[in-house]
């Protein structure tokens, strides 16, 4: 499964949705979980196994639906049709197993919702 997160206008750049989503550091160097991990109750993160997706890297300038979002997104030939929302969006947010979300309508984001597709 993957859940789909969307965003308008929360993130001015691909760094900004990075900065959500990455875990930190303390200063001893232990790993802190990211505003994104806290909201959507990821207990453990599998980095790799996160995209996060800006329209201005893209190309975009305007919002856009998640068709044309997510487009490039892993598996997507698999699971984007399945996804039947016209909302606007300029940004998302993927997160593919291993991670388990266990709160996805915590979050800050709209939760599109979840998509089966076959590794």
């Amino acid at each position: 499964m993957v859940h789909v997160f969307l965003s308008w206008g929360r993130f001015s750049s691909f760094e900004d949705i990075r900065d959500y989503v990455d875990q930190g550091r303390s200063e001893d160097g232990d790993a802190e979980p990211s505003v994104f991990m806290g909201e959507a109750g990821i207990a453990e993160l599998e980095p790799m196994c996160v995209e996060a997706i800006h329209a201005q890297d893209d190309g975009h300038l305007a919002p856009v639906v998640p068709e044309v979002l997510l487009r490039d997104a892993s598996y997507a030939d698999q699971w984007l049709p399945q996804v039947e929302s016209t909302e606007l969006a300029d940004a998302a947010i993927c997160v593919f197993a291993p991670n388990v979300v266990t709160n996805p309508h915590g979050t800050s984001l709209h939760y599109l919702g979840r998509f089966a597709y076959r590794v």
